[in-house]
């Protein structure tokens, strides 16, 4: 029953999915083989900003679970799932990076040579910690927007659709930016849980949003206002810019796939003829104009001018981006190995 005792039609198997939740499946990943594909810089900042925003879905959680979110039995199941599979995702990118040779940074070793679990509690510690004291209230205004919002489930289903879409977009676009053939295996299998994260998350919003114009009307507004892309806040403005620019300002594919979820994000009711996610890719276009060398964007001919990609209302392209700035010395996050030969652990 929905909140003003309407009877609601949820299109999820919530029982199904629970049953059959686990980690992800990894063991066809022939891990010894990714060495011997190279990764672009830019390849390397995104698998990085992954690892660090799935393992951060925990933080998440927490403020959701403070809110009239925890009232809803199916909800609360799916959430316990969603968050253990997500920890695993992050798992699965930081195994990835190790195995290329990356340490972000390099963690102690238990004495038969491998690590806890997490195997980045030093780098998640760190990136929790530069949050400061706000990271610590930020339950504050979820607490306070689910007391003043009936809707408010509605808002957090909505949102939470997006964002998952948004995820699993970018690891298809990854697939397209990436030649390493390991990693286009892995994303695909990281990809099947994202999907599923996201019906979930839609069909939840759709039936919230069905037949209750009040709280598509509020939705609205509160996307309008407060959305903002998977990762900001916990990730600067910059990293952010990076992310989109590297996966979808490089090439007309990367705008339709924009355009891809701002209209599957519009089918919801109430929603209609938002743009989201493209109006966050052209205000990150703008300010890699404004600036140049802004969030990795090299030089180059102006994006959409040559191509079919430019927006129909006057909105434009990006430099085309390759990678981050190609490093004068070693990056400073990552300590490179042998493959093959174990990190070297600080004293």
């Amino acid at each position: 029953m929905s909140e003003n005792g309407s009877r609601r039609t949820v299109e999820f198997d919530i029982d199904r999915y629970v049953r059959n939740s686990k980690k992800v499946d990894l063991t066809q990943i022939d891990w010894e083989d990714i060495p011997n594909h190279p990764l672009s810089d830019g390849d390397v900042m995104c698998l990085h900003y992954m690892m660090d925003i799935e393992t951060h879905t925990v933080i998440y959680l927490r403020d959701l679970l403070a809110t009239r979110v925890s009232h809803d039995p199916h909800v609360t199941a799916f959430l316990s799932c969603w968050v253990y599979e997500e920890l695993w995702h992050g798992e699965a990118f930081s195994d990835f990076l190790r195995q290329y040779g990356l340490e972000v940074p390099a963690e102690p070793r238990l004495p038969d040579g491998s690590r806890p679990l997490p195997s980045r509690p030093a780098r998640t510690a760190r990136l929790r910690e530069q949050m400061g004291v706000g990271h610590q209230l930020f339950v504050l205004p979820s607490m306070l927007g689910s007391l003043l919002m009936r809707d408010f489930v509605a808002l957090h289903m909505t949102w939470g659709a997006i964002n998952e879409l948004t995820t699993l977009t970018g690891y298809y676009q990854l697939i397209r930016r990436s030649d390493h053939p390991v990693l286009h295996r892995m994303l695909r299998k990281v990809i099947q849980d994202e999907r599923r994260h996201f019906a979930f998350y839609r069909a939840q919003a759709k039936a919230r949003l069905t037949g209750n114009p009040r709280a598509g009307r509020i939705v609205r507004w509160a996307l309008k206002a407060f959305w903002s892309p998977v990762g900001a806040g916990v990730k600067t403005e910059e990293e952010v810019d990076a992310l989109a620019l590297y996966l979808f300002a490089d090439a007309p594919e990367g705008r339709q796939a924009v355009r891809d979820v701002d209209r599957m994000v519009s089918e919801l009711p109430g929603l209609q003829g938002l743009t989201l996610l493209e109006d966050v890719l052209d205000r990150a276009i703008e300010r890699a104009r404004r600036k140049p060398g802004w969030a990795g964007t090299g030089p180059g001919l102006v994006y959409g001018a040559q191509h079919d990609g430019a927006r129909p209302n006057g909105g434009s392209g990006a430099p085309p981006p390759t990678h981050w700035r190609p490093a004068a010395a070693p990056r400073e996050d990552a300590l490179a190995v042998q493959p093959g030969e174990p990190a070297n652990d600080p004293a």
